[in-house]
């Protein structure tokens, strides 16, 4: 086969015979190209099918000095699969997502571009003989890209723009000072496959080339590829250079690994990343005296040993900082304040120490976002994407480098503006500018007394070093004050101590409320786990905003209960079995989101934030507390602020609103920081709900996999009922037959696609969790290969039925004609049945005015009523043939056994809803079958009757025993005896 485009020329060669030991196909391009694609399944799979080859040049805007001088060595940069025109309507087939893994995983460079041509510095050095260096340059693994929009990179801010760079080898040559080295470098990031949708999108290098530790330049050529937007073929970048220039040392002035990727076919991408190696510290900081105006609390060590490194990136956390500018003796202006005014929130996205033992020196590199979602910036790809800890480009930043105070528990460091210099595209940076640097001071601590007003897992101060005298005087210029709340940490807080500030203007109110006093039935939150009194919840007013909010304890009574689950679940413990108290002392935090009136920033939803404390009734419920709230306008936060809250029994039925509150405000109406009263409701399980549920699955999983194991012995049965009855095979129905089949098949199909489709993390989380042992996922595997092997058999049954037809002899064949003539009818009988039915369903799926599953549901569910009545297609057979005697076509084991296998359901679904059982569906599922007080009962009503009916007629007759009736063909013994 062979494509032609433009100046380019391809072909494909097929080898001549099919032999194990010719498994490859010879793909030939321009410039001398030539590509070998293994392959391991059989060469048919690929001459069925066609692979196109597309040159795209480059435009000339986008064609660089650097591709230019590449022109010669344009080769291919699409490879399009197309499948089979018999396979054109169907253009995700299996057969074609096959052949594109295999040229994704084999696929070769696009082309040996000359290293000579793109890369001037450092030179091509031979290799020299000897084993390889160990990779001792101070690389970065991670870093962010702007740019890639030709790649069909989404070019917003707030979607993840990361590189990977992972060197594979290197290896020593005969200049000291250079190495060569090949690696591979991927970009990922969001490629829009809707206005407000995307899809993960990453592109591959793989690149070869030099590094000089003497200059700090590395220079690499190489080629990419990435997938087709369709799906059908992967896009060839051809001619890329990547240059870095990795600074030897990095410092404080100069931070960063900076660099370019190019290429013939794409425009130029800029990278940054924080040098993780080599890093020289300068001079000493220095920290003021105290902390500001709240410096009378306590400070928190890092460790009671002395400096962790990792202890100290745990406080500092990944999460975001709230900001607080705070005037000082000559701020009057914005000018005395180290960062411009207005930024919302800050990141400690880097945090390094040094590596000697008894040196307490640290880095850092913090970013800060002027306007951004509340939930935090997208471009922060750890969070999604789960690689770790990304590096992030913000509207400023700081980097600073310092030592740990051990004696005062403090972090001192100096830092430098780092000014965002943009291109002016929405791509995010396209340069960091270092500038400023010692003129900026930074300090963090860690309270160890947290109250309603400061829960503060790290706190801070940024000021400017330079306003003031040279003890960097934090009063003498503006300070902005940087505190990051405990939501998030899930370190050891046993240490930290609680004090109630607000109980007992929370005890007035709940005392003003006998609602609240007033004692109710059942068991309530307390007595379990302190997990019980967590819980999410949706604002009733709030449309569009499901499960909106989340309300979690702090303390309950001295039982710290934020931080580390298991330390958590010990203080609640102890705590449990001291306190025998009606009212418990608690404290909460809650946030939630609203719709934005304001009209201030890019998101349509606000976020807040409530701290508040109050008192618990173990009794009745419920929990009455006052909180704090943020103000929008200002640092200040609203304490006149009420929370009520009622939670449901934990041994009640389980129930959607587990808990109903309201938010209100304390204050008059006339007053500006008034709002009107915010009504919630509570959702999820207790955690003995949580258990039984997950027993309760399991045990249905059980019974899924035991009805299919019967199914399976039952329908072996039936095969050895047609080995010892072979007159049996031409009198059975394969309309049932192929509905039993079907009933097999679809749903295998589906599972399989829900577990093995598009997507490669959902395939990794499923084998992640069949690895570690879980019930639920073995007994699914275990599924699988039952209905498998179920529908093996009925296949088996369905094809000894078929053959059994065909295979009838000539003196047989009145009788043959007869069993097709009445299977035909008994087709013309069923299929109306089952299209009025379909029709049925459709009509009411339409009608339905309530929201429901869609209408593939509702039709999948009937199709579960279709099974239900299986036996239907075999008694209305029974029933035209018209024999007086039937043979005995099914074993009551099979058609009694499965009968009851699809009535089983049913009566577990009556149980489980007298019984009060909180719902699973894993057995029993809605998906599977019409189920209902109604089809409860009527479903295994009707199977009971179909065995019933079939029963009498393998021993009476089709119709009953009809005395004249015989089968055509069929001898009739008559007296030979003469008068």
């Amino acid at each position: 086969m062979t494509t032609t485009h433009g100046a380019i020329h391809s072909s494909i060669l097929f080898p001549a015979t099919n032999s194990p030991s010719q498994k490859s196909i010879t793909i030939v391009g321009g410039s001398d190209l030539t590509y070998t694609l293994k392959y391991r399944r059989h060469l048919h799979d690929v001459q069925n099918s066609s692979l196109g080859f597309v040159s795209s040049p480059p435009s000339k805007n986008h064609r660089t000095n650097d591709a230019r001088q590449a022109g010669r060595h344009r080769s291919i940069s699409h490879i399009v699969f197309l499948p089979p025109r018999a396979e054109m309507a169907r253009p995700h087939s299996h057969l074609s997502l096959l052949l594109l893994l295999r040229l994704l995983l084999l696929l070769p460079a696009a082309t040996a571009t000359s290293y000579s041509s793109l890369c001037h510095s450092p030179s091509a050095v031979p290799d020299a003989l000897g084993g390889s260096p160990p990779l001792t340059l101070p690389w970065t693994s991670t870093g962010h890209f702007s740019g890639g929009g030709d790649l069909h990179f989404a070019q917003d801010r707030y979607y993840p723009h990361a590189f990977y760079f992972s060197p594979r080898s290197t290896s020593a040559t005969t200049d000291p000072a250079v190495t060569h080295l090949s690696a591979t470098l991927t970009l990922e990031g969001t490629r829009l496959a809707g206005r407000h949708h995307g899809d993960p999108h990453s592109v591959s290098f793989d690149l070869d080339g030099y590094h000089s530790t003497a200059t700090g330049e590395l220079c690499m050529v190489g080629s990419g590829s990435y997938a087709r937007d369709d799906g059908f073929g992967v896009v060839l970048l051809s001619a890329v250079v990547l240059r870095l220039t990795v600074p030897r040392p990095a410092n404080l002035s100069v931070p960063f690994v900076t660099g370019r990727l190019g290429g013939a076919d794409f425009n130029h991408i800029t990278l940054v990343a924080y040098a993780e190696a080599g890093y020289e510290y300068g001079e000493t900081a220095s920290c003021p005296p105290a902390p500001p105006a709240s410096g009378a609390r306590r400070v928190l060590p890092v460790t009671a040993a002395g400096f962790s490194c990792g202890r100290l990136r745990a406080l500092l956390g990944r999460y975001s900082y709230s900001l607080d500018y705070k005037p000082g003796g000559h701020a009057a202006a914005s000018g005395f304040f180290p960062l411009r005014r207005g930024h919302r929130s800050m990141y400690i996205n880097q945090v390094r120490c040094s590596a000697a033992a008894d040196d307490n020196a640290v880095r850092a590199y913090m970013v800060f976002y002027t306007d951004e979602p509340a939930a935090g910036p997208s471009n922060y790809t750890g969070r999604r994407w789960g690689r770790g800890r990304e590096f992030m480009v913000g509207d400023e930043a700081l980097v600073a480098d310092g030592f740990w105070d051990a004696s005062r528990s403090r972090l001192c460091l100096r830092a430098c503006r780092v000014a965002v210099a943009s291109s002016g595209s929405q791509s995010g940076a396209d340069d960091l500018a270092v500038s400023e640097c010692g003129s900026i001071g930074v300090s963090f601590w860690f309270p160890a007394v947290w109250s309603v007003r400061d829960r503060s897992v790290a706190a801070g101060m940024i000021w400017n070093a330079t306003g003031g005298n040279s003890d960097g005087d934090a009063a003498a210029g503006g300070v902005i004050a940087v505190s990051r709340t405990g939501g998030n940490y899930r370190g050891n807080m046993s240490d930290i101590k609680y004090n109630y500030t607000l109980v007992e203007d929370a005890k007035k109110h709940y005392d003003a409320m006998p609602e609240l006093s007033k004692e109710k039935k059942g068991r309530f939150p307390g007595n379990t786990s302190y997990r019980d009194f967590a819980f999410g919840f949706y604002l009733k007013k709030q449309g569009g905003l499901p499960r909106s909010g989340y309300a979690w304890p702090v303390t309950i009574g001295s039982a710290f209960v934020e931080g580390n689950a298991l330390i958590a679940d010990a203080a609640f413990g102890a705590e449990e079995a001291n306190n025998k108290q009606r009212l418990l002392n608690v404290s909460y935090d809650l946030q939630y989101y609203v719709m934005n009136s304001s009209g201030n920033g890019n998101s349509p939803h606000q976020l807040r934030r409530l701290s508040a404390e109050g008192v618990y009734d173990t009794k009745t419920g419920s929990l009455c507390m006052v909180a704090c709230q943020q103000v929008t306008t200002g640092s200040s936060s609203d304490c006149e602020v009420l929370v009520t809250v009622q939670f449901a029994p934990t041994d009640a039925a389980a129930a959607r609103e587990r808990a109903v509150g309201k938010i209100s405000s304390l204050r008059k109406k006339t007053d500006p920081l008034f709002f009107e009263p915010l009504e919630f409701v509570g959702d999820g399980m207790y955690v003995e709900q949580e258990a039984d549920s997950i027993s309760r699955m399991d045990m249905e999983s059980i019974m899924l996999v035991a009805s299919m194991l019967l199914s399976c012995a039952f329908t072996a049965l039936q095969l050895r009922h047609v080995k010892n009855h072979p007159e049996a095979l031409p009198a059975t129905s394969t309309t049932m037959l192929v509905v039993l089949a079907l009933g097999y098949a679809i749903p295998l199909v589906l599972n399989l696609e829900d577990t093995y489709g598009d997507s490669n993390d959902r395939r990794r989380q499923y084998f992640f969790r069949l690895a570690s042992g879980g019930l639920l996922e073995l007994n699914g595997l275990v599924l699988r290969v039952t209905t498998v092997l179920a529908l093996v058999l009925q296949l088996r049954l369905l094809h000894l039925a078929m053959s059994s037809r065909r295979s009838t002899t000539d003196d047989q064949a009145g009788g043959n004609k007869h069993d097709d003539g009445v299977e035909r009818s008994t087709l013309w009988v069923c299929l109306p049945l089952y299209a009025l039915g379909a029709v049925a369903v459709w009509i009411a799926h339409m009608t339905d005015a309530k929201p429901g599953p869609a209408l593939v549901g509702d039709l999948a569910a009937y199709a579960g009523l279709v099974l239900d009545g299986f036996l239907l297609p075999q008694v209305v057979r029974n029933a035209l043939s018209g024999y007086s005697k039937v043979r005995p076509a099914l074993s009551p084991w099979f058609y009694a056994g499965v009968a009851a296998i699809r009535a089983a359901p049913h009566a577990y679904d009556a149980f489980r809803k007298r019984g009060h059982v909180l719902a699973s569906y894993v057995y029993a599922s809605p998906r599977d079958d019409l189920f209902g007080a109604g089809w409860d009962v009527a479903v295994p009503c009707g199977a009971a009757l179909l065995v019933a009916v079939l029963f009498l007629q393998q021993r009476r007759g089709g119709a009953f025993g009809e005395k004249n009736s015989k089968r055509p063909g069929e001898y009739e013994m008559v007296s030979t005896l003469s008068s």
